[in-house]
């Protein structure tokens, strides 16, 4: 699996990255930085094995998944 995280605004391809876990810590760290708005034109997508794209989640809501998911594995982590 690869995880892309794209600029909709400009179509670039910000990074990608062989989990989700370090896709999402690089939105919440433009989040802290640049404050709530940075993921206004982000998009996560999924690349499969075969070449299938599937959409994780855009803008806000990237934010808010961001925010959820490594906020969650930094309370099991301790």
């Amino acid at each position: 699996m690869l995880y892309a995280l794209w600029d909709t605004d400009t179509i670039n391809l910000v990074a990608s990255f062989d989990n989700r876990r370090d896709a999402l810590a690089l939105v919440l760290n433009g989040i802290e930085r640049n404050g709530p708005g940075d993921t206004d034109s982000l998009a996560l997508e999924i690349e499969d094995e075969d070449g299938n794209i599937t959409p994780v989640a855009y803008g806000r809501e990237l934010a808010e998944l961001a925010r959820r998911e490594i906020q969650a594995a930094s309370r099991l982590v301790g």
